[in-house]
């Protein structure tokens, strides 16, 4: 067979890229195209479409512009030929370069605020049966390393997933902390920390490998996998509980750094799966703090842009609240332990629960609310909450107070016993 002179393979190889160059420019300007049509349909049904729709709009558009955008970005530096490239077995995250799809990127991507929204009650799903499937990842040699156990690779000359556990952990860490500090506006950056490890610490990690079953395609030493690892005795030897559960945390954290690496949207797709995943764990915590912001009278605590960098006023506590609702000159209210002392099945510290009283007009230890917390002023203000939420006995007690014509002196100073 003869062989081809430098010259040919180097015109056939022009006409190549030229025709790739072709096809990655028409699917930019489809792309483009595609998201002007929508921005305009939006201006069209809604006159002046709010900021979160065009944000969600982009977002969705993007997944197309920004791989075409690259592709091109691509066959600009793509000069030299992937045969001239030398391949390594054993490969590091960051020395890992993507398929020549366009779909995989060569550094760490940051999160844009906007994507770090708060939680609401509508982001959480009913039950974790309804959440949506993982986000995929779009990279061969990632998706292969991400469930591949240092003790399987040592042995096959093979890229592991210890590196991207590694970033996986950062990623969860960031992201966690990002969404608790949006939703949360006013809760002490403790229990922000107990939130958070709620959400990072292996147990929770390991029910979604087991939940999507990441644990059966992944390929670990005998003694993580059911029954352990035959011996001459005939006991065998397997991982204890907590090794396991280790494994099957971090078997989620390195699938998340992998879809994230390996997918220019990759961060996008990842934050769009924890965000109810997440929720389903924080349900209890994300609906109190949603009826508190009601009580607030206000839709968006964490300020008026809902992501990173919004100004937020300080809002008074429950208590304040319904102290200012229906609190007069005659008129005591009080906050008192009730029950048994318990422990939070979450964090194993004390549980406290607290009643709120009501004292004056001819009402003698009339009950408006009870609430729990880790503290008792957490679950004090909880109480107040509870009450504020009676919109009956409310009114029947603002009507009593306008009755007697009283007025409420220092009302932003109330008992906080």
């Amino acid at each position: 067979m003869s062989k081809r002179s430098f010259e040919e393979f180097s015109t056939v190889a022009s006409s190549s890229r030229y025709h790739s160059v072709l096809d990655h420019a028409e699917s930019l300007l489809q792309a483009a195209k595609a998201l002007k049509q929508e921005l305009e349909r939006l201006g069209n049904c809604a006159g002046s479409p709010s900021h979160e729709k065009i944000l969600l709009t982009l977002k969705q558009h993007n997944a197309q512009i920004l791989p075409a955008a690259q592709a091109l970005s691509q066959d600009e530096t793509g000069s030299v030929s992937p045969a001239l490239c030398t391949t390594h077995k054993i490969q590091k995250v960051d020395e890992h370069q993507g398929p020549s799809s366009g779909h995989s990127q060569s550094g760490l991507s940051i999160p844009h605020p906007a994507l770090l929204t708060k939680w609401t009650p509508q982001d959480v799903p009913d039950n974790a049966n309804m959440l949506s499937p993982l986000p995929s990842i779009l990279d061969p040699i990632l998706e292969k390393a991400a469930r591949t156990h240092s003790g399987i690779a040592k042995g096959i000359g093979e890229m592991d997933y210890e590196r991207l556990e590694w970033v996986g952990d950062a990623y969860l860490y960031l992201v966690s902390s990002a969404l608790i500090y949006q939703t949360f506006p006013a809760l002490p950056t403790g229990r922000c920390s107990q939130l958070r490890e709620r959400l990072i610490k292996n147990e929770a990690l390991s029910e979604f490998t087991l939940r999507y079953n990441l644990d059966k395609r992944a390929r670990m030493p005998t003694e993580y996998q059911p029954g352990g690892r035959p011996s001459q005795t005939g006991a065998g030897t397997s991982a204890s509980s907590k090794e396991r559960k280790k494994v099957l945390g971090d078997l989620l954290e390195a699938h998340m750094a992998a879809a994230i690496l390996g997918d220019t949207d990759g961060l996008s797709r990842v934050i769009a799966w924890l965000k109810p995943a997440w929720g389903t764990i924080l349900k209890r915590e994300i609906n109190d703090e949603y009826k508190k912001s009601i009580v607030r009278g206000s839709s968006n605590p964490a300020g008026d842009r809902g992501h990173l960098g919004g100004s937020s006023p300080v809002q008074p506590p429950p208590k304040v609240i319904l102290s200012q609702a229906i609190g007069t000159a005659g008129v005591n209210l009080s906050y008192r332990d009730v029950g048994d002392h318990k422990k939070d099945k979450n964090t194993g510290l004390p549980w406290f629960t607290v009643a709120a009283y009501y004292n004056g007009f001819g009402e003698t230890d009339l009950i408006l609310g009870y609430g729990g917390g880790l503290s008792k002023k957490e679950a004090g203000n909880n109480a107040a909450l509870k009450a504020l939420e009676n919109k009956k006995l409310i009114k029947r007690l603002q009507r009593l107070r306008d009755a007697v014509g009283g007025t409420l002196p220092n009302a932003e100073n109330p008992p906080t016993k």
